[in-house]
């Protein structure tokens, strides 16, 4: 029932030169390019992803010794209210993120013998259509009538009032210069992990180092996460009671098994949160001997590979292989032409024709019962990792950013950490063991630490109080009552799970806010003119 002005730097269709707005300055070795890890264009990076749902843990609030104690000003019951809500709009089905909850799923286990025991195996991913919300919610956002899409604007300034403490306007331009205002009753800036700070930097007219920054915290704490394949898991069972790949709900939805650890564990051993699951072998590497996974990757290595998956999942997968031999794959294709020309079909079909939900991805039984593990998780707070402005300025006119990402050691070690704590645990229910690839684990986390930042976190973070963060537990700005931030820059800490779950449920949790404050009868909810809402993105 609200007025809401939605600016967007983008369109429906994606602008290269509309893109290039968020290049960042200089070179970080370990960040990716931000064309492969932002996108702007309605629906933002979810013309991108994947689809995969998971939610934060309990233990991500939880104060941490391996965290540096960093504090979130909310609790995770503060909000499990919205996870369900968050999943209706990713499309994911239920919010049931363990097996044990499912009756289809509860009586198996991810190998016959395996106790949940300190190391779990019910944890569960879920994955959405892949949902882009730019399709799915195109029309609703230009048919609404109290919502007006405005597009290829960039927000370029937060301007505010001379007492500093409230916003007047927004300052707006178009890539061909076109200046304009908007004024609100209450501003939401939704513009991504480093775009969100990135404008905060450069309102600085009252705030001499940005909006936000009173106490030092503005593009500090900048992190991702870090992720590994370092090791693979011997199961001594039946390799054909092994849950490899896939499971579907009671609504058809695609749910994956994950390793995790309980809080206890964590505690104990000093480990980040995390997760850990089966995987295929690297595709580039031909002596997999598999015609299917040759094929996959002779398509993602050609030409047409970029129409496939997005660019920077795309990357990951031909860098993995290292030097590869083309003739070695195709050969593989050769000797398996029959089953692969059916994988082909079939999973063409149920990845790109099938109409509604899509298969996320593809695996392949291990006769030997070996699997590659795949290591994903938290990268643990830094006030060091961080985001700063930079004397480059973009066609609009704005600084760009340069990235320092940095990774700590405790970041490195909990990865061999983690996979020490699965090798005892198997080895404890006598259901298998975890073999190393090599023996200097810490250098081969290190190697695989390049072309991060897919998932931007941490550079507007929230604290209980002003001297401690950008952001209180409402999302306002500290010190305003009319600034809002929702993104995962808030984010106190990056946790195993991806965040786009997360970002969705906390933008449930600031418009139910934002709904109450609007309804409470304050004097500003009345405005002659003005949008009851205002986001730039």
């Amino acid at each position: 029932g609200h007025r809401v002005l939605l600016l967007e730097s983008g369109g429906f269709r994606f602008d290269a030169a509309i893109q290039r707005l968020g290049d960042a300055a200089g070179q970080d070795p370990h960040h990716a390019s931000m064309e492969l890890t932002t996108r702007r264009q309605i629906g933002g990076a979810s013309n991108l992803w994947g689809g995969r749902c998971v939610p934060y843990d309990p233990v991500d609030f939880l104060p941490r010794e391996v965290t540096a104690g960093s504090r979130w000003p909310l609790s995770y019951s503060d909000l499990t209210p919205f996870f369900q809500r968050a999943c209706e709009w990713c499309v994911c089905g239920d919010a049931v993120f363990d097996a044990r909850r499912i009756p289809a799923l509860a009586d198996r286990q991810i190998v016959p013998g395996f106790i949940d025991d300190g190391v779990g195996a019910t944890s569960l991913e879920r994955w959405s259509l892949p949902t882009n919300f730019r399709r799915q919610y195109g029309k609703r956002l230009r048919r609404s009538p109290n919502l007006t899409l405005v597009t290829g604007v960039t927000c370029t300034e937060i301007v505010c009032r001379e007492s500093g403490r409230d916003v007047d306007h927004l300052e707006i331009r178009s890539l061909d210069g076109k200046p304009a205002t908007v004024r609100a009753v209450k501003y939401v800036i939704a513009c991504g992990g480093v775009e969100t700070t990135r404008l905060l930097f450069a309102s600085k007219r009252t705030h001499s180092g940005g909006l936000g920054n009173h106490s030092g915290h503005l593009g500090r704490w900048y992190m991702g996460h870090v992720a590994a394949r370092v090791a693979e898991v011997h199961f001594s069972t039946p390799p054909a009671a092994t849950i490899y790949g896939y499971e579907r709900d009671r609504d058809g939805v695609y749910v994956r098994r994950r390793f995790t650890f309980s809080s206890e564990l964590q505690q104990a051993r000093r480990l980040p949160n995390s997760a850990i699951w089966l995987v295929n072998p690297t595709l580039g590497d031909a002596s997999h001997r598999n015609g299917c996974l040759s094929l996959v990757y002779l398509m993602l290595a050609s030409p047409l590979g970029r129409f496939f998956i997005a660019e920077q999942i795309r990357r990951a997968h031909i860098d993995a292989a290292g030097a590869t031999s083309i003739g070695s794959h195709v050969r593989n294709v050769g000797r398996d032409l029959l089953p692969t020309v059916r994988f082909a079909l079939a999973f063409g079909y149920e990845r790109f024709l099938r109409r509604g939900r899509k298969v996320p991805g593809f695996f392949f039984p291990s006769s030997s019962n070996t699997y590659p593990l795949e290591y994903h998780g938290e990268h643990l707070p830094s006030y060091e990792s961080r985001i700063v402005p930079s004397a480059e300025l973009d066609e609009v006119g704005m600084p760009r950013v340069r990235t320092h990402l940095r990774f700590a050691e405790d970041d490195i070690a909990g990865v061999r950490r983690a996979h020490e704590c699965l090798d005892e645990a198997l080895r404890r229910e006598k259901v298998g063991r975890v073999r190393f690839f090599e023996d200097d684990i810490e250098a081969a986390v290190r190697r695989q630490l390049i072309r991060g930042g897919d998932h931007q976190a941490g550079t507007t973070r929230m604290s209980a109080r002003p001297e401690d963060g950008v952001v209180d537990q409402d999302l306002a700005v500290h010190g305003f009552g009319d600034l809002y931030i929702a993104s995962s820059s808030t984010f106190v800490t990056s946790g195993q799970a991806n965040p786009t779950l997360m970002i969705v449920a906390f933008a449930l949790r600031l418009a139910d806010h934002l709904h109450r404050s609007l309804t409470a009868g304050h004097p500003a909810a009345r405005p002659e003119s003005r949008p009851a809402g205002a986001a730039s993105s």
